[in-house]
C-alpha cells in the first residue's frame, strides 16, 4: 500500500506537468472539466470530475483513500508516467512488450546495447511519424459581453505544432493566428447565431466548441461580403400597403452600402424557444427580382439552426446551380460536385417554400410541388433560430416555423 501511495504522488506531479496549468491546488472547477476532457481524448477513459478533485486534493478524503487501480493506470497513460527504478510497480502494471523476453540480468552489456538501439530507433520513428499535435489542445468559451454586437472571450491551449495555429470563429471572418504560449483570445461578433469555433491549422482541427447567441427579436441584416466582417443592421418591420418585408435600395444606400455591387440581405430570429425535436414545419413566401444592371446570380436560402447541426436549402436563378450548397445535418450537397439543377427557380414572382421535417425525414415543396426528399442521422439538437437570406434585396410575406404539435416557434 505504501509503495502505491508514493507512486500516486509522482503520478499527480506528472499530470500537473502534462496539463500545464501549474499546481493542482490553484485549479478551478473549469480546470478539472478541461482535465477530464484531456484525459478522455488521450486515453478514451472517463474519470469523473469529483474523482479527479479527490485525487488532486480539492475534495476532502479519508487518509486511507486510494483510487481504483484502473484510475491510476489511466492517469499514468495520460501523462506518460513510468515507475522509477527504485519503486516496484504493481504486478498488473508491469510492462513487457519489448524487453521482457530478453534475459537482461544475464548480460548487462547486452541490455544497455539493446536499450541504445531501441532509443535510437524510437527517436527516428518519432521524428518521422511525429503527430501534428504532441500535447492537448482546447478552446472553451469563458464569457460573452454585450448583446449585438457582442464580444466572446475564449480560453485556449495551443498544441505543440510545427505549423501555424489559428482560431476560426465560425462567422466567416478571417482566421486569427495565435501564439504557442497564448492562453486567451477574444472576438467581436456582429450578429446573432450559432457559431462553431475551432483551434486549427489550415489543414486540420485540434479542438472545437459551439456557442449560441440569441437576438430576442427579428432582425434585418445587410452586407457585401462576410469575409469583410462588416454588417449593417436595419429594423425588421413590415412596410408598404401589402405589409411586406423589404430593404429598398434607398435604405441600403443610406446606411453606406453600394447597391451597384453585390449585396446580401437577411431576415433572422435567434430567440430561445426551448424546442429539441427534429419534428417541425418551415414555410415562407418570397420573391427576389433580378438586378437591373448586368448579369448576376440571385439566390435565396433559408436555414434552421440547432445547437448541434442545421438544415439549409438554397434556390438559385437559372444558370447558377453550380453555386448552390445545401446542408442536411451531417450531409452536404455541393453544386460544383453534384447536379443540383432541381434547385433552380424563377424568383421574380412570388414563390412559396414549405419544408416538412418528421423525425429527420425531410420533404421540401416549392409552390406545392415536391422538390426534394431526404433523411439525416445527426439530431439538430435544441433549435436556436432561423433565417431567410437573399443575394439581392428580396421581399418576404411570411417566414414561419412550427413545432410538430402545431405550436408556433417563430412567426414573421
Amino acid at each position: 500500500m505504501m509503495g502505491r501511495k508514493v507512486n500516486l504522488t509522482d503520478v499527480i506531479k506528472c499530470c500537473e506537468i502534462r496539463f500545464g496549468r501549474g499546481a493542482a491546488a490553484h485549479w478551478t472547477h473549469s480546470d478539472f472539466i478541461n482535465l477530464n476532457h484531456d484525459i478522455i481524448r488521450a486515453t478514451k477513459i472517463n474519470i469523473s470530475i469529483n474523482t479527479l478533485k479527490r485525487i488532486f486534493g480539492k475534495l476532502a478524503v479519508d487518509e486511507k483513500y486510494i483510487p481504483q487501480h484502473a484510475t491510476i493506470e489511466a492517469l499514468q497513460k495520460y501523462c506518460g508516467y513510468t515507475y522509477p527504478e527504485d519503486v516496484q510497480a504493481p504486478v498488473e502494471a508491469q510492462i513487457s512488450e519489448v524487453i521482457a523476453p530478453i534475459k537482461v540480468r544475464k548480460n548487462i552489456f547486452l541490455y544497455i546495447f539493446i536499450l541504445a538501439i531501441i532509443g535510437i530507433s524510437g527517436f527516428a520513428a518519432w521524428k518521422l511519424f511525429k503527430p501534428v499535435a504532441s500535447f492537448p489542445a482546447y478552446v472553451t468559451l469563458l464569457k460573452i459581453e454585450g448583446t449585438i454586437p457582442f464580444t466572446a472571450v475564449f480560453d485556449i491551449m495551443v498544441p505543440d505544432n510545427q505549423d501555424s495555429t489559428f482560431v476560426d470563429f465560425g462567422d466567416k471572418s478571417p482566421l486569427i493566428h495565435v501564439r504557442a504560449e497564448q492562453k486567451r483570445v477574444s472576438h467581436n461578433y456582429l450578429y446573432a447565431g450559432v457559431f462553431n469555433v475551432s483551434l486549427r491549422t489550415r489543414r486540420s482541427v485540434f479542438a472545437e466548441t459551439t456557442i449560441s447567441v440569441s437576438s430576442n427579436k427579428w432582425i434585418a441584416l445587410s452586407y457585401h461580403d462576410q469575409m469583410r466582417n462588416h454588417y449593417y443592421e436595419i429594423p425588421a418591420v413590415r412596410t408598404g400597403s401589402d405589409s411586406l418585408f423589404n430593404l429598398t435600395n434607398r435604405q441600403l444606400h443610406s446606411i453606406g452600402l453600394d447597391t451597384v455591387k453585390r449585396i446580401f440581405t437577411r431576415l433572422y430570429n435567434f430567440t430561445p424557444v426551448n424546442y429539441f425535436a427534429d419534428d417541425f414545419t418551415f414555410e415562407t413566401t418570397f420573391k427576389n427580382p433580378p438586378r437591373r444592371h448586368g448579369f448576376s446570380c440571385n439566390s435565396t436560402q433559408f436555414q434552421i439552426s440547432g445547437i448541434n447541426s442545421m438544415i439549409r436549402f438554397k434556390l438559385s436563378n437559372p444558370g447558377c446551380s453550380s453555386r448552390v450548397i445545401n446542408v442536411l445535418s451531417e450531409q452536404r450537397f455541393d453544386g460544383d460536385k453534384d447536379d443540383l439543377s432541381q434547385f433552380v427557380l424563377e424568383q421574380e414572382n412570388w414563390n412559396t417554400v414549405k419544408m416538412i421535417n418528421q423525425n429527420k425525414q425531410v420533404s421540401l415543396f416549392v409552390n406545392g410541388e415536391l422538390l426534394f426528399t431526404g433523411s439525416y442521422q445527426k439530431p439538430l439538437g435544441e433549435i436556436k433560430g432561423l433565417f431567410i437570406e437573399f443575394e439581392g434585396n428580396g421581399f418576404v410575406k411570411n417566414c414561419d416555423l412550427k413545432a410538430g404539435d402545431g405550436r408556433s416557434l417563430y412567426q414573421f
